[in-house]
């Protein structure tokens, strides 16, 4: 991190943040590029859980951790090496390793996939959950319903 000049030595300065962004269009620029990906990151990722669940989105966002870096591999070998992130030969595999124990994690907790030699499915499904549930009486009756 680069200390400003302006600064008293602290990282964070929001005057002088406000000030360069006003003097430096491209600064600015990114900021309001970066508020904007942010907004739609958290608009979708709330479509997704309302239209489809909440394991969908779990999911996804797992995905985008491996999107992210291999988009950064292939800007670094298909484009200009100077940027993107070269393969790590050391840790280049542990982060695949890891990246698919983080998927199989995912999948098994939520109960997409399951290993016989670890565990089996749940046998309570949402049938006999709702059926647990017959001839119970509601908290509220009807006449408390917002209209």
């Amino acid at each position: 991190a680069v200390v400003s000049t302006q600064s008293t030595g602290s990282y964070e300065n929001s005057l002088d943040a406000i000030s360069q962004m006003w003097n430096n269009p491209a600064i600015l620029g990114f900021g309001i590029a970066y508020l904007l990906s942010i907004s739609f990151y958290n608009y979708f990722g709330l479509s997704v859980t309302k239209s489809l669940t909440a394991v969908h989105r779990t999911l996804i966002d797992a995905c985008r951790t491996m999107l992210v870096w291999v988009i950064d591999l292939i800007i670094h070998y298909c484009i200009l090496s100077t940027y993107g992130e070269a393969f790590d030969m050391t840790y280049g595999f542990v982060q695949i390793g890891g990246f698919v124990l983080l998927m199989l994690g995912t999948l098994l907790y939520n109960e997409i996939i399951y290993i016989k030699c670890i565990a089996s499915p749940r046998t309570t499904g949402f049938a006999e959950i709702s059926a647990d549930f017959e001839g119970s009486q509601p908290l509220l009756d009807g006449s408390l319903r917002a209209n």
